[in-house]
């Protein structure tokens, strides 16, 4: 966070440790419950307002699956990415850690993109919820 220009709070330093610790991506208001709501003294505003900061810091990736909700997740310091399997009816989400779509990047890096990402999720549903 400091590299990134930004003072560690202890909201910040306690939503860190929340993500960190979350095995699957966490909507913002899970993040509210975890730090104990309003009668620990932070609002969901704020929240959104620390999210967003740690996005444009590149701290966490914003996910968004299709349901409205958005969740958030740490982003892997090796720069490695990896996609996602969430079930249609219980809306888990579990990582799918390869990515083989190098082929598919150097395409459109020769059409002329720049600072190229990508995301690829898959839907079903999981062994629990057939």
């Amino acid at each position: 966070m400091r590299k990134a220009g930004m003072k560690l709070t202890q909201q910040r330093s306690q939503m860190l440790k929340i993500l960190l610790h979350h095995p699957e991506p966490i909507s913002a208001d899970e993040i509210f419950k975890k730090l104990g709501g309003k009668d620990a003294g932070v609002d969901l505003v704020t929240i959104y307002r620390i999210l967003k900061k740690f996005e444009e810091t590149l701290l966490v990736s914003r996910l968004e699956f299709g349901d409205g909700v958005a969740r958030f997740e740490l982003t892997l310091e090796s720069g490695h990415h990896h996609h996602h399997v969430i079930c249609r009816n219980c809306q888990s989400v579990e990582p799918l850690h390869i990515c083989d779509l190098d082929q598919h990047i150097q395409m459109v890096e020769k059409m002329g993109y720049t600072q190229l990402s990508h995301r690829l999720d898959f839907f079903g549903l999981c062994s629990k919820c057939q």
